[in-house]
């Protein structure tokens, strides 16, 4: 994974005490904890997840974190600000924004209740009347401007009924987003906990992979896509990925070491195998300039046993049209059926 510390960011971004944050880059430091709590930074996370799930409109929106609503600390998590107003932000999430939008997030382990709902109004009413947001004749913004989504791993399964009891429509017009119709503001309930039976193939699905990953049971499939998708990021966004990896990896500690050791000892079987299927191929001569370099051979093994997994490719024909040799297709997909990896 690629990380780079260097902070170039053209955004407003707003810290608790409403000053810019040029000051240092204690906002967007890779911390996964609080060195004076040890609690891990959820928040700080679901910043930065939602900076790269926008990344492709940072140009025309505004970002505030902890956007200060008194003199005294009470803070929104997150706004989201477009500049141009008629600004159309086309994936899921943002696809509901309007000018002014407020997230609020909610950590694997805080509950999401009908104090949250209540409270998310209540913040959105002051930031509505909030002299930084009033414009020269003091006028507050307009209430048709305005929208608020709340963030969380997991389905409030209590509060969803809470909501239909009191009267509040729920509609799932996109898989795991809900908008709450009847309250004040327009409010969608994002889950962010991947769908097992969903293929994840749009740029939307691939986008989302940033808050997918804020999970203290993150699964070996999630943590692999956020892997890769961090390792395509310019050094602008990787600073972002860095800051998400340090808290994926904090709470999910044991069960990554866990993987880690299970694809260290599925490596040496693949060499194990790999070493006899290629002395059989050489012995039927059939491997043509494999003595040049068997670190080199292996790490080309290597190479294609990954790409086969992530395409899925049972078939050695399928890994010669991406380009790799035949006797380096044969192999790896002899291996991997030998292993049980594919069938």
């Amino acid at each position: 994974m690629r990380y780079n510390n260097k902070h170039n960011d053209k955004l407003n971004v707003i810290n608790g005490d409403a000053t810019q944050a040029a000051e240092d880059d204690s906002t967007t430091s890779a911390t996964c904890s609080d060195d004076t709590t040890g609690r891990v930074q959820w928040h700080t996370g679901f910043v930065h997840a939602m900076r790269l799930y926008l990344k492709d409109y940072e140009d025309d929106i505004e970002f505030n974190e902890e956007f200060q609503l008194t003199r005294k600390p009470l803070s929104i998590d997150l706004t989201v600000v477009k500049k141009p107003d008629d600004l159309v932000i086309d994936n899921n999430i943002g696809r509901f924004f309007r000018k002014h939008n407020i997230l609020e997030y909610k950590s694997p382990k805080d509950e999401l209740n009908l104090e949250t709902f209540y409270k998310v109004q209540a913040y959105a009413l002051l930031y509505m009347i909030s002299p930084a947001n009033c414009d020269a004749y003091g006028a507050p913004v307009c209430e048709n401007d305005m929208t608020i989504s709340i963030v969380r791993a997991a389905y409030p399964r209590e509060l969803m009924k809470e909501l239909k009891e009191l009267g509040y429509t729920i509609r799932e017009d996109i898989r795991n987003i809900y908008h709450v119709d009847g309250a004040q503001f327009p409010i969608q309930i994002v889950i962010t906990k991947p769908s097992s039976d969903v293929e994840s193939s749009s740029k939307d699905e691939k986008d989302i992979i940033w808050l997918n990953a804020l999970t203290a049971d993150i699964s070996k499939d999630t943590y692999n896509d956020f892997l890769n998708n961090a390792n395509e990021l310019d050094s602008r966004h990787s600073m972002f990925a860095e800051t998400i990896f340090a808290i994926v990896s904090d709470v999910n500690e044991e069960k990554i070491e866990t993987w880690k050791e299970a694809h260290s000892m599925m490596n040496d079987a693949m060499r194990r195998i790999m070493a006899k299927e290629l002395k059989e191929s050489k012995d039927e001569g059939r491997s043509e300039g494999l003595a040049e370099g068997r670190s080199e051979g292996q790490d080309l093994l290597t190479e294609a046993m990954l790409t086969a997994q992530k395409e899925n490719i049972s078939d050695p024909a399928k890994l010669e049209e991406l380009g790799y040799d035949k006797n380096t297709s044969v192999c790896t997909i002899t291996a991997l059926k030998k292993l049980g990896i594919i069938s």
